[in-house]
């Protein structure tokens, strides 16, 4: 019995072993079945399944490609931002500068845009310092005649400042700082009163918490050409974010607090705000300016051609009219006529990732230069009379370019949008869009938040604000309202941004109640 275990053992070891050899060569077999059946299937699927999109070319979608013939006698006054110009000496006091050096390509291709755009004053937002702006002017615009230079700090803690190069003499420049930096008693100017008048409801603070000062001061800079003609120009460039709506209207309310100012001590005054507002034509801090009971119109106005797509007017690579030149009266009545134009530059494709694609060769900026022709004779603010100007609607024109609009018509009030490219709205819709307008309800299209939200554009990583409806009254509803509720909405809040792509293309309804923006109903 002893002698047996041993060998009992041994036994059951090598059938045991046997087994578990044939388990393991099952497996194997089974594994390799399953492999290669993979292979036939993934060599059989349609080799579309793992393409990837093809992504159109970047191009010069927004503005035109050459600057429109200058006037003889003519000043040019532009604004453009440069997306972060710095120069190529490392500040120790700038811990961004660094890392945001600008590159060679772009430097030469913002020299040839600022060439092309061949203007008088030129504004530009997000320069380093005046030292960057000079040693910029001296090794890439050599020969543009830009004799006089502005840049101050502006107090932003990223290091960008506004500045001006100019072949007109600057007499003075100088920021905002201290208490002329406070926004917070602009509240008052938030009623009920100015957002009846400027078709619009204020935004809420972020937060809850009312904003204290400017983000980044405005610059003023007093220019006087050698004949005598006086300009005032404000460089602003105002908080970004999309949920700073709030500040955006305080600061742009200061602006306009103190153009009142000038304007109160010399009705005639020369003076222009320019630069990168940060919101859109219909957006309450653009208005405000815009739209201002001191008589301030948008050089828009002027536009070369009032029936161009909206895309002619856009001002940034999102698709967006951002950048504005909006002027006194009396800066007014000596605009050239048809002079206004946004000049075009390299931008990547629309369905683009703007998250992974490189720069495309040629590009200079985010953002598109825009400029206004203005003949220095100085002609009293009585001179200008503020009209509907052609093809606009009473004098608010650019809300075709804003939200990522396809189209550029605009309602005028009380009317319903224009429909497009010999469409025709469905009777019932048309007489539903009536009443809602009469009952004070407009529709807000949805609106991207991020560079890759676009129209038509699925990709779910990108976000958007949702359409709503907004009433006169201020109030709000996402529900269509309907003579079922008396016209009174559901009540719901403007809604927050939300991921899942471009919506769809709106409603006959929506389209025929909004003022702006938006795509035709498909």
């Amino acid at each position: 019995m002893l002698l047996l275990k041993p060998v009992a053992f041994r036994a059951s070891l090598v059938v045991s072993n046997f087994v578990s050899s044939l388990t393991v060569f099952s497996f194997a077999c089974a594994a390799l079945t399953i492999a290669s059946s993979t292979v036939a299937f993934a060599q059989s699927a349609p080799a579309a399944s793992t393409a990837k999109k093809e992504v159109p070319p970047p191009g010069m979608f927004y503005g035109i490609e050459k600057a429109r013939p200058k006037s003889k006698g003519a000043l040019r006054l532009a604004t453009y931002n440069v997306e972060n110009l710095f120069d190529q000496k490392d500040d120790p006091a700038n811990p961004f500068d660094q890392d945001e050096m600008t590159d060679e390509a772009r430097l030469q291709n913002l020299a040839k845009t600022i060439r092309e755009l061949d203007a008088d004053i030129l504004c530009l937002e997000e320069v380093e310092s005046k030292e960057c702006l000079l040693w910029f002017r001296d090794n890439y615009l050599k020969g543009l005649g830009y004799e006089y230079a502005a840049s101050e700090d502006n107090g932003y803690n990223r290091g960008i400042e506004q500045s001006v190069l100019s072949r007109v003499p600057i007499e003075k420049a100088e920021v905002y700082t201290g208490a002329d930096l406070v926004i917070s008693d602009m509240e008052a100017r938030r009623n009920a009163d100015a957002a009846k008048r400027l078709g619009g409801t204020w935004a809420p603070p972020a937060k809850g918490a009312i904003p204290e000062r400017f983000q980044r001061s405005p610059m003023r800079v007093d220019l006087k050409t050698k004949d005598g003609y006086p300009l005032t120009v404000f460089v602003v460039h105002f908080k970004a974010g999309r949920d700073f709506d709030h500040q955006r209207e305080l600061e742009a309310l200061q602006v306009e607090a103190w153009v009142e100012a000038e304007l109160a001590k010399n009705p005639d005054a020369n003076i222009a705000v320019v630069g990168d507002y940060n919101g859109t034509p219909n957006d309450m801090n653009v208005k405000a300016l815009r739209m201002s009971d001191d008589g301030l119109v948008s050089a828009y106005d002027w536009r070369f051609d009032p029936k161009a797509k909206a895309a002619t007017y856009a001002t940034h690579a999102s698709e967006r009219a951002i950048d504005f030149i909006v002027m006194s009266p009396g800066l007014a009545a000596d605009c050239v006529d048809g002079s206004y134009f946004v000049l075009g530059t390299m931008q990547l494709h629309r369905e683009a990732d703007w998250r992974t694609a490189e720069k495309p060769k040629g590009y200079a900026s985010d953002h598109m230069p825009v400029s206004i022709e203005l003949v220095p004779k100085d002609k009293p603010a009585s001179a200008f009379k503020r009209a509907a100007p052609k093809g606009s609607s009473e004098g608010s024109g650019e809300s075709g370019a804003g939200a990522g609009a396809a189209s550029g018509s605009s309602a005028k009030n009380g009317e319903l949008r224009a429909v497009e490219g010999g469409k025709q709205a469905p009777a019932a819709d048309v007489a539903a869009s009536k009443a809602l307008v009469a009952a004070g309800w407009r529709y807000v299209m949805p609106e991207p938040k991020s560079k890759a939200a676009k129209w038509g554009y699925k990709d779910t990583r990108t976000t958007w604000f949702p359409g709503y409806w907004k009433s006169a009254s201020g109030a709000t509803s996402v529900a269509q309202p309907s003579a079922a509720d008396q016209f009174k909405g559901d009540g719901a809040a403007k809604p927050s941004w939300r991921d899942g792509g471009s919506p769809n293309a709106p409603t006959w309804i929506e389209w025929l109640c909004s003022e702006s923006g938006g795509v035709m109903p498909e």
